[in-house]
């Protein structure tokens, strides 16, 4: 790169590193606090994101209960682990895997664009419901903390520069002979 390598590499990674920690801070309530009240024929319901998986497993949507358990709490935690593992590995120095790190970083990218869709769903479904009068649906605070653990982790994985995690080869040490 250039003789500014450690710059951008401390830079980068602060960056990221905070904006994944605050992502992490912010699951906590995202998974404690509910994030859907129904009211449905007299009945009300407040949901988090794991009791909403498990109703809907116990109603007999079972595909739709995995796309919600996988996609709100495995991918984010998934998610966090994984740029957590490249903030490590670029921190170490440690160039072997340079390749694989790469692709996870890709995928971590790819992902964080589709995890918002969780957030897109509850919003739909409170506008839908809304229009019908036997049952309403209204979005908690708990959709707000997970639409910013999303943000916050699609930032960290934006603030993060794969570049950092291969080596310097433009750059030859003084010890070092050509080749």
């Amino acid at each position: 790169m250039n003789r500014y390598f450690p710059a951008v590499r401390l830079r980068s990674n602060s960056v990221a590193s905070a904006l994944a920690v605050a992502a992490a801070i912010m699951l906590v309530p995202a998974n404690l606090l509910p994030v859907l009240d129904t009211e449905t024929s007299g009945r009300n319901r407040s949901d988090t994101i794991f009791s909403g998986a498990v109703e809907l497993w116990h109603h007999g949507l079972w595909v739709l209960a995995l796309i919600v358990f996988t996609a709100s709490i495995l991918i984010p935690v998934f998610k966090l682990a994984g740029l957590g593992w490249l903030l490590v590995s670029a921190k170490r120095g440690g160039h072997a895997d340079s390749r694989r790190l790469t692709r996870l970083y890709a995928a971590l990218d790819f992902i964080g664009r589709w995890s918002m869709l969780d957030v897109f769903l509850a919003t739909f479904l409170a506008g839908l419901v809304q229009f019908g009068e036997l049952s309403t649906v209204e979005p908690r605070s708990g959709i707000v903390a997970f639409a910013a653990a999303v943000v916050l982790t699609v930032l960290a994985t934006q603030a993060f520069d794969p570049r950092i995690l291969w080596p310097d080869h433009g750059h030859t040490p003084s010890h070092a002979s050509p080749r």
